[in-house]
């Protein structure tokens, strides 16, 4: 009855012993930072339930994205809104304050141009300007003039500037596109440590942000970026292996369209009724039931493999992808019962009809933590 696109991230957890790979005995516990329960109002539930009912073809490999292609897909000039949500209720969160009154969701605008870098490394540049009503932002637009950011100062305080490096660690691109970027790992080796009674666990406490963008026919695109905190802590049951403490922060909601190079834009070029379906989708959120039952699905893995460089001799990391159809069962979870303050996972029903879940792998599966999203 209906198409959707999703992602699925997953993170390896070093332990002791492994400089790569998974640590099986390491604890784990997800929870969401809050004061207090909040009321969901049916945005947050427990996990979905995905299972594969048939296996439609075999594992195929497929080519490696060319990263000029990529280039080419996410260049140009964005407009949208943002927005962000408490992940422990899935309600709006203020993003700024306009006078004394709190804003819900920002006018954005986003230029993304293809450069090297001093050091000759390609990338992509990201622009990125803000403003609570669509016509302040179109200002500072003209205050850019056609938005040509090499001839304009990078630490202008009204863009803000993100770079995104070819071959980066952490980056996976695919055709159209949708990319995911974030940590390939959540705790570091480095967080062992030598003390009077042997190998023990110093609490250390690192933020990370991992972005999942979907992008549709070249024209449409939805950035979501979840902000988390990671620490190993002493196990509560006072075992000798520690547990992944894992705090979700905040989540936030770029919905964007293409609107072609810098320096063709103006605000006549869009019309009031497509200015008036982004509201329109901001506020829509998919019902529970329509993901309810079977779905064909086309899936484009990315696994990192070890491999010598044919150039250099030497060991390196590189992307082997691969596809895979399936039939699967999807099956929406249940409301929680008590205070969503502390989960083993969930699954957040956010505006412009984007579904959110983050979960643990059952004790039985690699250790890690899976973030998924669909639109």
């Amino acid at each position: 009855p209906g198409s959707m696109r999703r992602f699925q991230t997953g993170f390896e957890l070093p332990g002791p012993g492994a400089l790569r790979g998974a640590c099986p005995a390491l604890g784990r516990r997800l929870h969401h930072r809050c004061q207090s329960q909040t009321k969901s109002d049916g945005y947050l539930t427990c996990p979905m339930v995905i299972e594969t009912a048939e296996i439609l073809t075999k594992v195929e490999t497929v080519p490696t994205p060319f990263w000029s292609s990529f280039a080419g897909s996410v260049g140009g000039l964005w407009l949208g809104h943002r927005a962000v949500y408490a992940p422990f209720s899935g309600e709006p969160e203020p993003i700024a304050m306009d006078g004394k009154n709190k804003v819900y969701y920002l006018s954005q605008c986003c230029v993304e141009e293809r450069k090297l870098s001093e050091e000759g490394v390609d990338c992509i540049v990201r622009h990125e300007a803000r403003a609570t009503q669509k016509t302040v932002l179109e200002e500072q637009m003209r205050d850019a003039g056609k938005l040509e950011f090499s001839r304009i100062r990078d630490d202008s305080n009204e863009w803000e500037v993100d770079t995104i490096e070819q071959d980066q660690d952490g980056l996976f691109i695919f055709d159209g596109g949708s990319y995911s970027r974030g940590p390939l790992a959540l705790c570091e080796d480095h967080f062992l440590q030598d003390d009077d009674e042997g190998e023990g666990y110093t609490p250390t406490e690192k933020v990370h942000v991992i972005e999942n963008c979907l992008q549709w026919n070249g024209e449409e695109r939805v950035r979501i970026s979840v902000s988390f905190a990671a620490e190993l802590i002493e196990p509560e049951n006072g075992g000798p292996d520690p547990e992944l403490d894992i705090s979700l922060l905040r989540v936030a909601v770029n919905r964007e369209t293409w609107e072609g190079v810098p320096g063709q834009y103006t605000s006549s070029s869009q019309s009031e009724s497509d200015e008036k379906s982004k509201k329109d989708s901001g506020e829509t959120r998919i019902p529970q039931d329509e993901m309810q039952g079977f779905w064909n699905v086309f899936e484009v893995h990315v696994s990192r493999v070890e491999d010598v460089d044919m150039k250099t001799g030497h060991l390196v990391t590189m992307p082997i992808y691969s596809s895979q159809e399936f039939q699967k069962v999807y099956q929406p979870g249940n409301m929680f019962e008590g205070p969503a303050c502390a989960l083993d996972g969930g699954t957040l029903w956010l505006p412009h009809r984007v579904v959110l879940q983050v979960s643990v792998p059952a004790a039985s599966e690699d250790t890690g933590l899976e973030i998924s999203m669909l639109w």
